[in-house]
């Protein structure tokens, strides 16, 4: 998933309005502006003397449907009606507010269980939100929903690891990189060593576990979501083939997809593939 400031970013955010019906387009482009904003929630000096205490008060507002102040008002009302247009919960609008609390401090987690606990309101409620728009409320999706969804947030943050230790913000957990050897600042620096090599190995098997979780939801899909899915999964599989045949090095240069890289991923949708051949 991206954030609003991944101004030079040209990784697409996944299901993003352009793959929506016209019907449709407007409750996508509506629910990602929200998702994007909360990345940089608007917070003055006053707020910040006790932020659990505020992010509490904006989410309780936020699924009451009133006036944030994280927000501007044209991004959040145009989320609440939404959410009223196609019986949305307003609860997973937020979930993310009080996620986004953690984008005021550096951003740093201890385990990767402490990582799935942000992981999970701030992404997971809006991989829910766009899965509900698309008509999928059943219980027993939820968990191939949020597989895929921790997938692409890990894969993105994979990519964008230098523009996210800009902002201060780690989402390698902190165990992980003691137990490879691998310090905050050679991660700083971009400097590519076997320790580093490894560490980055094992993200990489987390996130192709997430993504092979939840590739089963295709089987649940109409045919014309079950296409757009599979371009967006195998797309997300290419980007994670890129960092490795780039020996994790994703500071040399920003990572992209090509245009012969749409391609093969159209091509093998189309081909009905899971896989690359």
């Amino acid at each position: 998933m991206q954030t609003a400031n991944d101004d030079n970013n040209q990784l697409p955010q996944p299901f993003n309005e352009t793959v929506w019906t016209k019907a449709l387009r407007p409750a996508a482009r509506a629910l990602w502006q929200w998702h994007l904003h909360l990345a940089e929630p608007v917070v003055d000096s006053r707020q910040m003397a006790d932020l659990d205490a505020f992010f509490e008060e904006e989410s309780a507002r936020a699924e009451a449907g009133q006036t944030l102040r994280v927000l501007p008002q044209s991004v959040a009302e145009a989320a609440y009606q939404a959410c009223r247009a196609h019986n949305l919960p307003r609860a997973l609008l937020a979930d993310q507010v009080k996620a986004s609390a953690g984008f005021q401090t550096a951003m740093r987690f201890e385990t990767y269980a402490a990582l799935q606990a942000f992981i999970q309101p701030w992404a997971g409620s809006q991989g829910r939100l766009l899965a509900r728009l698309a008509g999928h409320k059943g219980s027993w999706q939820l968990p191939l929903i949020d597989e895929l969804t921790r997938a692409f947030f890990l894969t993105g943050r994979l990519a964008h690891l230098p523009e996210d230790l800009a902002r201060d913000r780690l989402y390698i957990p902190l165990d992980e990189m003691r137990h490879a050897g691998v310090s905050l600042d050679q991660l700083r620096a971009g400097e590519v060593d076997e320790a580093l090599r490894r560490l980055f190995w094992k993200q990489i098997v987390r996130v192709r576990d997430a993504f092979g979780q939840g590739q089963s939801l295709a089987r649940d899909l109409p045919r014309w979501q079950r296409r757009v899915f599979k371009q967006w999964w195998l797309g997300g599989l290419e980007l994670v083939n890129e960092i490795e045949r780039r020996q994790y090095d994703v500071w040399s240069q920003p990572l992209t997809v090509s245009s012969v890289q749409r391609f093969r991923v159209r091509m093998q949708a189309l081909a009905g593939r899971t896989s690359f051949r």
